[in-house]
């Protein structure tokens, strides 16, 4: 009996674990271990920080996804014995594997700015959001800090179901979603200024305080709450990872890597890794050639609040509400990617009558 071991439910973990389910393999047994008991939608979580979301519309538990096809534990993984293939879990629970697809996700990068880690709440998970959700209750004074796609989506969330909010978003670029740049970053700093969101482009964070922000030119904002988005970097459990073209470790054959660890940023590029470091794990235990990672840029959406996304392709750019339209086709094609039909379609009308309560 070979043990395959995925190590993160997020994109690229779910991804593998349902390629793996779909083979209805024998001799093969396979765990996924995740923190949480659910996967977590995470382009919603804006909307859980922001709005009235209900927690329930960006969690989906892995028992709903791979009912009893794979294996789930439950738990925090503290240590790779890499030599000895085991991974070690809090509590003590030990897992042999032969072969690990190591997809744990990223962490929030403060940048080592002081106070960054100490007074700010990240959107990075769930139990992030839900503190935001929280913290915003008794809120007058908001301070985004990071204008790329996670702080312009709260920001404009906010803008829309808070407005009598008081909203900075610092962003150290001139321009917002400077990854995309171009139409959607002037439409994006149209939409903030005419809702009166206070913008500082071209300005780093220089410290934070438990009560307000210095900018590196000296200005001071003060906030009741401060939200950061400046950035992620790739979980480091296994140190510094360098992958071949096939999402093997160029120094271990038998793990591979997928998603944020290797490349923090977008759910379809994490996908597509798990999908590939997965059929690979297959091909290398068959003896047969190994599959080369290529990913194509599908475009970026961005959600800018009340019912208004933008999307851009190349030169192709949409905004208003068929790019809204978009998003939740994007939304609904991702449940029928992971859920048997009739479930898919349950939960994303929930999500939508949710939306419109």
């Amino acid at each position: 009996m070979l043990n395959i071991v995925i190590l993160g439910g997020g994109f690229a973990g779910v991804k593998a674990g349902l390629i793996f389910k779909s083979r209805n393999l024998k001799d093969i047994k396979v765990t996924l271990v995740d923190r949480n008991s659910f996967h977590t939608f995470s382009p919603s979580l804006y909307e859980l920080a922001a709005a009235e979301e209900p927690q329930r519309n960006v969690t989906i538990p892995f028992k709903e996804i791979f009912g009893n096809d794979i294996e789930f534990k439950q738990g925090n993984v503290e240590k790779i014995d890499v030599k000895n293939k085991k991974v070690l879990l809090d509590g003590g629970t030990v897992f042999i594997y032969d072969y690990l697809i190591f997809a744990l996700g990223s962490d929030t990068a403060d940048f080592g700015i002081p106070g960054i880690k100490e007074y700010s709440i990240p959107l990075k998970t769930l139990q992030n959001a839900v503190q935001i959700k929280n913290a915003l209750k008794n809120a007058k004074k908001v301070v985004v800090g990071g204008g790329g796609f996670s702080g312009t989506e709260i920001a404009c969330e906010l803008s829309t179901h808070k407005s009598y909010m008081d909203i900075t978003l610092i962003q150290g670029s001139h321009i917002l979603l400077k990854e995309i740049g171009g139409s959607s970053s002037e439409l994006a700093k149209k939409r903030l200024e005419k809702a009166n969101v206070r913008l500082i482009l071209g300005e780093h964070i220089k410290k934070a305080s438990k009560e307000s922000i210095e900018s590196e030119k000296g200005k001071i904002f003060p906030y009741d709450v401060f939200i950061w988005t400046g950035g992620v970097k790739p979980n480091d459990l296994l140190g510094k990872i360098e992958v071949n073209d096939s999402l093997q470790l160029t120094d271990d054959k038998n793990i591979f890597a997928a998603g944020d660890v290797i490349s923090p940023g977008m759910a379809r590029r994490a996908i597509t890794m798990g999908k590939i470091s997965s059929e690979n794990i297959l091909r290398q235990i068959e003896g047969r050639p190994l599959s080369a990672y290529t990913y194509h840029n599908t475009g970026y959406l961005v959600p800018l609040g009340s019912h208004f996304a933008t999307f851009a392709m190349g030169r192709f750019h949409i905004s208003g509400i068929f790019a809204y339209i978009l998003q939740q086709l994007i939304l609904f094609k991702y449940l029928l990617e992971i859920l048997p039909l009739f479930k898919a379609i349950k939960r994303f009308i929930r999500f939508e009558k949710d939306l419109n309560i």
